[in-house]
């Protein structure tokens, strides 16, 4: 959490300073150009580019206590994008492949790849989606591979998504004294609810509450004994859409306090779903504003990124 407060604290000031000038001096023309330069001017679905919806992220992530007891740090490298693969005309029927590569400190290897489909409803109020992916992911003393399905629902608020991974985990334990690694191997079976919405008068911010429920043998070891409040069992995120092509997010995994993680994203350009951004203005004209659907039907699906590890924790 400090690191993503000191992460905020860099590229928010820079956003509410433009966001303060660009109110104070509307009519410039040399503001416009900034604008058009730095990605904050909204773009749509039809204008938006390859290379926008591709982005960098950086993520500064802790795993969760449940998986290893050492070396639980990490910093992952990656890079992600989602493409059309067929689109209507009128943008209420998409095909779609996603996909990323990563590395981190380890120089260990992260890929995932997937397909998806979204209808956007006749009176554009609601989209329903579905997809699958494969995903693989080595980090130092943790690896994990296996096949993922998901469907998911948009309205002008909210973003619900539910998912189903089955994973081969395997977990390296480094017995220093005897100078060994142990391999502990199992399946995994893991299925997640996801829902995303905005805070009130922030148009420019989407919050985050996920769970998951593990059916195989790590699940079950893993919450035997484990008691308490519900909430505590949840997924938190935030993010932050401070410019056009530039967002922060962080949240914890596993309950408020575990498996922190913090991510910039930096973007190729400006994505249409990147509708409101806190350069453009800090509070809605609404306590809850809608969005277009139709600038979301190549948004990331929730979880299906590289740099997303919510689902084994």
């Amino acid at each position: 959490m400090k690191r993503f407060l000191s992460l905020l604290a860099l590229v928010v000031l820079p956003a509410f300073t433009w966001s303060a000038d660009a109110s104070m001096q509307p009519s410039q023309g040399y503001a416009d150009k900034m604008k058009s330069c730095m990605c904050m001017t909204p773009t749509s679905p039809r204008d938006e580019t390859m290379l926008a919806r591709t982005d960098i992220g950086v993520d500064f992530a802790r795993l969760p206590r449940r998986l290893v007891k050492r070396e639980r740090l990490y910093d992952l490298y990656s890079i992600n994008t989602i493409q059309p693969i067929w689109r209507a005309d009128d943008m209420h029927n998409t095909f779609m492949g996603f996909g990323g590569i990563g590395t981190t400190r380890w120089r260990k290897a992260a890929w995932n790849l997937g397909l998806g489909y979204r209808h956007l409803t006749a009176s554009a109020d609601n989209m329903f989606g579905i997809g699958v992916a494969y995903r693989q992911m080595d980090l130092r003393h943790l690896h994990f591979r296996g096949p993922q399905a998901y469907i998911e629902w948009l309205t002008q608020y909210t973003t619900l998504t539910l998912g189903r991974a089955w994973y081969n985990h395997m977990h390296v334990t480094d017995h220093a004294a005897h100078h060994f690694l142990h391999h502990h191997k199992s399946r995994c079976e893991a299925t997640s609810l996801d829902l995303g919405f905005q805070l009130p008068g922030l148009p420019w911010t989407q919050a985050y509450l996920g769970r998951t429920w593990f059916g195989e043998k790590i699940g079950r070891k893993a919450f035997k004994g484990f008691k308490g409040n519900t909430f505590a069992k949840l997924d938190y995120g935030l993010r932050l859409n401070l410019l056009g092509c530039l967002a922060l997010e962080g949240g914890y995994l596993g309950g408020w306090g575990n498996g922190s993680f913090v991510r910039l994203v930096l973007s190729f350009g400006r994505p249409a779903f990147n509708e409101y951004t806190l350069a453009d203005g800090i509070l809605g004209n609404e306590v809850f504003t809608p969005r277009d659907l139709k600038n979301y039907s190549l948004a990331p699906v929730m979880r299906e990124r590289i740099d997303t590890i919510a689902q084994i924790k």
